[in-house]
């Protein structure tokens, strides 16, 4: 290198040179900020950590309770417990009737006109229904009751006479001599006390037939009243 460079560098740099080296300075000193700053902002930031999201529980909703409603005690009326008490009223229980015999009624219940009497060839009142069987057919008891007596009827032939509950009486006429009850006995409902005969000697030309009466307190009343009609 020959002499002049130096004084060529030194004569550029003479003067306005030291304001350039300033100017330079500062240049390379934003420069390098800038790259610094730049640096810092693109730097890889960590990852966040990913959080597993849970599914909702479902909550169960809170149901209130519904206030207490005291029912306001009913006051009744007289009218009202009046008909309560015949609702409550314990039925009365009917005794268990049963007709006596299966057949034909062939003579009925009358006591306010005259029936044709063919045994007596007359015209007169009958106090009980003939109800035509062969003979030998069982004869039952109406109701249950005690056998008030076993006879020999001149006119009615065998009869046997039961008392029953409520003052009601049956009585079964011309019957078979042999009957399977005896006074005092006590029989049920439906119960064989005999057989149907010709024992009757005041319906004798009926044939085997049953002559069955009912009495109440002792008045005679029709026996389809007490055991209905078949």
């Amino acid at each position: 290198m020959s002499r002049q460079e130096p004084s060529r560098i030194k004569a550029m740099f003479g003067g306005r040179g030291y304001y350039i080296v300033f100017a330079l300075c500062l240049l390379a000193a934003g420069i390098i900020g800038y790259i610094t700053l730049f640096d810092r902002g693109t730097e890889v930031q960590p990852k966040t950590p990913a959080v597993d999201v849970q599914p909702d529980t479902p909550t169960t909703p809170v149901v209130k309770p519904a206030p207490m409603v005291l029912p306001e005690p009913k006051i009744e009326t007289a009218a009202e417990a009046e008909a309560e008490g015949e609702i409550t009223e314990p039925s009365v229980l009917l005794p268990q009737v049963v007709s006596p015999l299966s057949g034909e009624t062939v003579t009925v219940f009358s006591m306010t006109e005259l029936l044709y009497d063919a045994t007596m060839a007359d015209w007169r009142t009958h106090d009980g229904i003939d109800v035509q069987a062969a003979e030998g057919a069982a004869v039952k008891t109406a109701a249950a009751g005690v056998v008030q007596s076993v006879t020999d009827d001149e006119l009615m032939g065998t009869t046997v006479v039961i008392q029953h509950d409520g003052g009601y009486t049956t009585r079964y006429s011309s019957l078979q001599q042999d009957v399977p009850v005896e006074e005092g006995q006590t029989v049920a409902a439906g119960d064989v006390i005999g057989c149907v005969g010709t024992t009757s000697a005041a319906e004798i030309e009926m044939g085997p037939h049953l002559h069955f009466s009912v009495s109440r307190d002792g008045a005679v009343i029709d026996p389809h009243e007490y055991v209905g009609e078949e």
